[in-house]
């Protein structure tokens, strides 16, 4: 006996023409040939559909100020959506029930989503930040109970650099969920200081020392004005209150600058500067009794 014989009297060549008639009464019969066309068709439509909302994606991102890390997240979590969809369309089209995937999908995605709650509510922060772009790097700021200077905006954290030179990393969240003071958005800023006296000073060489001092310091803007004014009588002192505005880059020499010029300058001018006292009286024994 040949080959052939064998394979006839095993039954394979009846099991393989079995099958060869399936798929001939399939592809004829039942139209499966359109089924392919169709599935061809929309493999290559999808795939380009695809390609073209990732481009456009992209050159949305370039020309915003999503770039870098927070641009090629968007961009892959934005790919795995389509081709998600693009997957379950074909699927569709085999007349395979994808109800079980997207079931699959959608409890799969939940479970990431909680495992990872606190990342994607630092990135939620991170693209509220990027988009309001409340400060940009550069900034001296007040965020979260640090102050310092904007070194990068990540997409999950915010780096912070203070002035004894510590970088300090401050999640989005803490970021955008508080209040954000940013010293660096206007060009001037004033400064506000209180100088206090001795009761019974003259008030007006007082005023007069400060307003001098105001007038001498080349970093003042002079132009804007300031304000000279008694503003308390505390309990042991009154109080002065010196405005004056700056531009924003010279904030901290004034500042400084101020305060030790009337440090010295009331010296000069015999102008007390007043500490607590403590007045104790000794009462005797005979005046007690009395």
């Amino acid at each position: 006996m040949n080959v052939f014989s064998l394979l006839a009297a095993s039954g394979i060549v009846n099991f393989f023409k079995r099958i060869w008639a399936s798929l001939t009464g399939w592809f004829i019969d039942e139209r499966g040939w359109l089924k392919i066309i169709a599935l061809i068709a929309v493999a290559v439509v999808g795939l380009i559909i695809v390609k073209i909302i990732l481009t456009v994606v992209r050159k949305i991102i370039g020309r915003s100020k999503l770039k870098g890390i927070a641009g090629n997240f968007i961009v892959t979590i934005i790919k795995i959506a389509l081709l998600f969809i693009y997957l379950i369309t074909v699927l569709h089209i085999l007349g395979i029930n994808t109800s079980s995937f997207v079931a699959l999908f959608t409890v799969g995605t939940l479970a990431i989503s909680l495992a990872i709650q606190s990342v994607i509510s630092n990135f939620a922060s991170g693209m509220i930040l990027v988009t309001n772009h409340p400060f940009k790097e550069g900034d001296f700021v007040e965020i979260a109970g640090v102050s310092g200077t904007v070194e990068k905006i990540t997409l999950f954290s915010t780096k912070i650099k203070t002035p004894d030179n510590k970088v300090i990393s401050v999640p989005n969240s803490s970021v955008a969920g508080g209040n954000i003071i940013n010293y660096s958005t206007e060009e001037k800023r004033r400064v506000d200081l209180t100088f206090g006296v001795a009761y019974g000073t003259d008030i007006d060489k007082v005023k007069l020392v400060i307003t001098s001092e105001l007038d001498k310091h080349e970093l003042v803007l002079h132009d804007d004005g300031y304000t000279v004014r008694l503003n308390e009588q505390a309990s042991s002192s009154l109080n002065f209150v010196c405005r004056c505005w700056v531009m924003t880059a010279d904030y901290w020499s004034v500042y400084f600058d101020l305060n030790e010029r009337m440090t010295k300058r009331f010296a000069e001018e015999g102008i007390e500067i007043p500490y607590n006292k403590l007045d104790v009286n000794v009462i005797s024994q005979k005046e007690a009794k009395k």
